[in-house]
């Protein structure tokens, strides 16, 4: 067998799904913080990170 009669079966390491949703670490986004403020729409909103150590976003 030559190497043009190879067909490989290997799978693509994401999905199509996974390529359209950005999945980012929240300590990337916080740092040493525990508190942002992101504006969308025109509005502002605080994502902090409770002593349970959960996400809140409130407006």
């Amino acid at each position: 067998m030559n190497k043009t009669d190879y067909k490989s079966k290997s799978q693509p390491l994401v999905s199509d799904k996974e390529l359209l949703v950005r999945r980012m670490c929240s300590q990337d986004l916080f740092g040493c913080r525990t508190e942002m403020m992101i504006e969308h729409a025109g509005q502002e909103y605080r994502l902090r990170i409770t002593r349970q150590n959960k996400l809140i976003l409130t407006k």
